[in-house]
């Protein structure tokens, strides 16, 4: 998706970006301008909860609601199991993001605070401004999205592979910004933050067997459909 050269964004392409629910941005703010000074124990747990939304609702827009829209325009697919392990991947980052909440001083939330609040920014990408979750990607691996992207939607698609790859990549680096940098931020011991990189990796392994299991079945015809999917996200 392009965006038109007399917008003022507060973010520059290349970005991915993702709709939130409208209450996490606003409660972000409030909590961002409290928590510069002092973190109270609420504060530390509604920044928690915030996260998880935050977290949940990417991938809610991003893969769950093309695998529900797919599965219920096609039953025949059989789409169940992936379903399941979107869900599996949301359950874990709740868990998680919880669990190490018991590990971490009041005092060193704020700058993920700060983290997530500088992601969230209201943009017109069509269909009128939004709240969104947006992040910055290399020009290099937005190109190669975007070929991809146009391959899948004109239906000249034929290394899947390739495209396979592309998507577990555009997962691993949304964990950057989402739960990689948090984590840094957060500086755990080396055994929490072992466990922290330990449970990423089966997340991401989870995502990957997910689509080398459900892309090969989807028919030639969907292709576009899933492609005009993927490509709101991606603004160049």
């Amino acid at each position: 998706m392009s965006i038109s050269m007399n917008k003022t964004l507060s973010i520059r392409p290349p970005y991915l970006a993702s709709t939130v629910h409208d209450r996490i941005p606003v409660e972000l703010e409030k909590l961002y301008r409290r928590t510069r000074t002092h973190v109270t124990d609420a504060d530390k747990m509604l920044g928690l909860e915030l996260l998880i939304e935050a977290n949940c609702d990417m991938i809610d827009t991003g893969f769950l609601a093309l695998l529900d829209e797919l599965s219920r325009t096609n039953p025949e697919l059989n789409l169940h199991d992936a379903q399941m392990t979107v869900e599996e991947v949301k359950a874990k980052a709740r868990h998680y993001i919880r669990w190490v909440g018991g590990f971490i001083a009041n005092d060193r939330l704020p700058p993920v605070i700060a983290h997530y609040y500088e992601m969230m920014h209201q943009l017109d990408l069509g269909g009128g401004i939004k709240p969104y979750m947006a992040f910055n990607i290399s020009a290099e691996f937005a190109a190669d999205l975007d070929r991809v992207l146009q391959t899948l939607a004109n239906g000249t698609t034929r290394d899947l592979d390739e495209m396979i790859t592309l998507l577990v990549r555009v997962f691993e680096e949304t964990m950057q910004p989402l739960l990689i940098k948090p984590k840094n931020l957060m500086k755990f011991n080396f055994i929490v933050d072992k466990t922290i990189n330990g449970v990423i990796a089966v997340v991401v392994a989870l995502y990957a067997r997910m689509l080398r299991k459900t892309v090969p079945k989807l028919p030639r015809e969907l292709y576009p459909q899933v492609a005009e999917h993927l490509s709101t996200f991606l603004v160049t």
